[in-house]
């Protein structure tokens, strides 16, 4: 009886088991659901034939798909989207049975968030696809969107203790790294998540469906409350519409490139004179070689300097605007911000008052030679269209093509960014206003500059004219702006109680116009007089004295003046940052919000001028003897500097420095296209952002060309002449000894205004 017994049950266990693995393997099929037929399980039989869709297994259990179909079912659905909900069920039943449709969409969807902890913020999956599905055109109830949604995640639990002193404690909650926030101010608890989700689903469906996918997820496993805010949806297979903007760009410069040519090829032959002057306006080769004039004066070495901190501004915002974007090591970027490498890129910002010092120093350098009176108005409306101009075409191609010339999940909600503040404010722009004006819309967020240094050159040269006609009330004056230059900062500071400068953070790189510093102290021109000033005063200091030889200062004082200088400027450098990390007052905050920026302009200053006044010791001189034993231990200093000084006079920067201008008006057009038509989070390294930083410079330093050579020189041409038309020379030797092609330079001195521009 106990052998018949043990016989039977070792027999049941058997065909137990038998039946639990072989009856998953002979699952029946089920043909793929049609979209929208309603679908109901079927029961298991009691022939033991299991019927159930397939999905997931584990351990014999069918998990995850039927949690989400669930949950899905279970929730509060309004009428308006039971098409969504039937559509998303019959998604994940035709998934179950492994229907390639229903496969092809889910496969492109991040199924949950990865890296979040790490500093990734960008879940995209697979964008194109989910747009771009063979069976699309044929089969239009098969559809599909791209959705994206901004995700803020709450923790639900009560009174846990933070270890806040060590926010990488292995042992505590992530809960509390995901409330922790680095240096660099990058929050761990936001994540912008894609889903390709049926096309008849509204937002509010989507924002559902992500709620339970992401509950699904590690991160649901805390119990963390999710916000999520869909904020756009592009549909598969949409056309693209091109409206009157885009045609009449291509249109206008069509044209101007046929002008452009036919001026060229006419300049040389004999036309009426009016005619002539059009044809030399417009000659391609004319203008080309305008960009190769240089001036020497004694300051050549403005050129390097100028193409060289364009290039390290263009450096700083590749790195900027692609840590806003999707990188997949953001934890390692904020460790390098607090390095000796990450000082550079947070107060970068001081970079640009180097332009503003270089557009004071060459405004002094021509104004303080015109001799008589001051043509103020002749003056004003030079300075206006060579700032004007360039601008004018970046905002054409803003609103025009700029939108078109990408697209990606990221695409339409950055580039809307700047395409709508542009179509709403572009006059604002052209009128020089946009810095005070409507200010969270300002059109081209680096744009900001160019107010600004019209700005100044409007009152520095007010001041000046006011100078020449009575010396004491300009003197005064002077005194006067140059005191409120250096502390409106400070002021505005106390007052709103900022942080001493704008540093670039995370929350400021990702959304500029929406930080109230930008708006306050950034942008203004009360709050960036000062370097500008500063460059003026040298300019003065270099056109009044340069010329005297016996003004010259020993070749040991000029190294001094220029250690000085670098001393200043990484003083200033470095002393910005550490403001993220430690504590300090208002009062404190006010004092270093108005002294960082002058005493930056005064370390160029004191650079440039003992460059320009200092006497450069070459090694003939040092060989026969001539120099004494007091200046003989400055020699390798001053072999190191006259090095310096010949590599940034170099000749090849004199059209590179021209066209900086342009590359500034365009880089970061370039740089955020590239950014943000990107499908997946990248990595980044500094060797990267490097040979990035590169192509952006080349193609902007192109783009630049493109706008000088058909647009800009043109109307600086023509506006010189109307201006001050030049008289005929009088014999042929006249007229050889003119430099055929640069129209302005036989223009004196009084609409010569050949300044930085940026």
């Amino acid at each position: 009886m106990l052998r018949t017994a043990v016989i039977l049950i070792i027999l049941l266990n058997f065909i137990v088991a038998y039946c639990s693995v072989l009856v998953p393997v002979k699952t029946i099929d089920s043909p793929s659901i049609p979209v929208g037929e309603k679908h109901v399980v079927p029961e298991s039989k009691g022939n033991g034939k299991n019927v159930l869709q397939k999905t997931f297994l584990f351990n014999g259990s069918y998990v995850y798909l039927e949690d989400v179909l669930f949950v899905l079912k279970n929730q509060n659905w309004t009428e308006e989207e039971q098409p969504c909900l039937k559509r998303t069920v019959s998604l994940l039943r035709n998934l179950q049975n492994f229907t390639l449709w229903a496969a092809w969409n889910w496969d492109s969807i991040a199924s949950e968030p990865q890296g979040l902890l790490y500093g990734s913020r960008f879940h995209l999956g697979n964008y194109d696809e989910c747009m771009d599905a063979p069976w699309y055109k044929d089969h239009e109830e098969l559809r599909s969107q791209y959705c994206l949604a901004d995700i803020v995640l709450e923790r639900t639990d009560k009174a846990v203790k933070k270890r806040a002193h060590d926010p990488y404690d292995p042992y505590q909650s992530a809960l509390n790294l995901l409330e922790h926030q680095s240096y660099f101010l990058r929050p761990l608890n936001r994540l912008t998540w894609g889903m390709c989700v049926p096309d008849i689903c509204q937002k509010e469906s989507v924002a559902r469906l992500m709620g339970i996918l992401l509950a699904h997820s590690h991160l649901g496993a805390a119990g963390l409350k999710a916000n999520v805010a869909v904020n756009s949806c592009d549909k598969a297979n949409e056309p693209v519409h091109y409206d009157a903007l885009f045609y009449a760009f291509f249109l206008v410069f069509g044209a101007l490139t046929v002008i452009s040519v036919v001026c060229t090829l006419l300049n040389k032959k004999d036309l009426n004179k009016r005619i002539l002057i059009i044809t030399k306006a417009f000659d391609l080769k004319d203008n080309a070689l305008d960009l190769l004039k240089i001036k020497k004066e004694g300051i050549e070495v403005l050129y390097g300097i100028r193409f060289f901190t364009m290039v390290i501004i263009v450096i700083n915002h590749q790195f900027g605007i692609t840590n806003g974007g999707p990188i997949s090591n953001g934890y390692r970027v904020d460790e390098d911000i607090v390095s000796f490498i990450g000082m550079f890129l947070l107060h970068d910002d001081v970079m640009v008052d180097s332009f503003f010092w270089l557009s004071g120093f060459l405004t002094a350098n021509i104004i303080t030679k015109v001799k008589g009176s001051l043509n103020l108005p002749v003056f004003l409306l030079r300075r206006y269209v060579r700032l004007a101009v360039a601008y004018a075409v970046t905002i054409f191609y803003i609103c025009s093509v700029y939108p078109y010339s990408g697209s990606g999940p990221l695409w339409k909600k950055a580039i809307s960014q700047d395409t709508d503040q542009c179509r709403k404010n572009w006059w604002a722009s052209l009128l020089m206003i946009s810095n005070y004006f409507d200010t969270e819309n300002i059109c081209l967020v680096v744009s900001w500059y160019i107010p600004c240094d019209f700005h100044f050159f409007v009152v520095t040269l007010l001041a000046y004219w006011l100078y020449k006609n009575n010396k004491l009330t300009g003197q005064i004056a002077a005194v006067l702006l140059s005191v409120a230059a250096i502390m409106s900062p400070g002021i505005v500071n106390y007052l709103y109680n900022l942080p001493p400068i704008q540093l670039f953070t995370f929350d400021f790189i990702s959304n500029p116009r929406g930080q109230k510093q930008f708006h306050l102290t950034y942008i203004k021109s009360h709050t960036r007089f000062a370097a500008y000033l500063i460059g003026f005063f040298s300019g003065y200091i270099f056109v009044r004295y340069y010329t005297m030889k016996n003004k010259r200062i020993s070749q040991k004082w000029s190294l001094i003046g220029m250690l000085t200088g670098i001393t200043l400027m990484i003083a200033v450098l470095f002393s910005g940052p550490p403001y993220l990390w430690r504590q300090y007052t208002v009062l404190e905050s006010a004092i270093y919000a108005a002294l960082n920026r002058p005493v930056w302009a005064c370390g160029i200053s004191f650079i440039v001028l003992s460059c320009a006044f200092g006497n450069v010791l070459n090694r003939n001189t040092i060989v026969a003897g001539d120099i004494n034993e007091r200046d003989t231990e400055w020699s390798a200093l001053s072999r190191l500097r006259a090095l310096i000084k010949s590599f940034f006079c170099w000749h090849a920067w004199v059209p590179l420095s021209r066209l900086a201008y342009g590359l500034y008006l365009t880089h970061s057009l370039i740089i955020a296209r590239n950014v943000y038509v990107t499908r997946n989070m990248q990595h980044n390294d500094y060797v990267t952002m490097l040979t990035m930083s590169g192509g952006v410079v080349v193609e902007g330093l192109i783009a630049s060309f493109l706008i000088w050579i058909l647009v800009e020189a043109p109307i600086n041409n023509l506006l010189a002449v109307c201006l001050l038309p030049r008289r005929e020379p009088s014999t042929t030797e006249e007229k050889n000894e003119q430099n055929q092609g640069h129209l302005q330079d036989n223009l004196p001195p009084v609409v010569q205004i050949d300044s930085s521009k940026v």
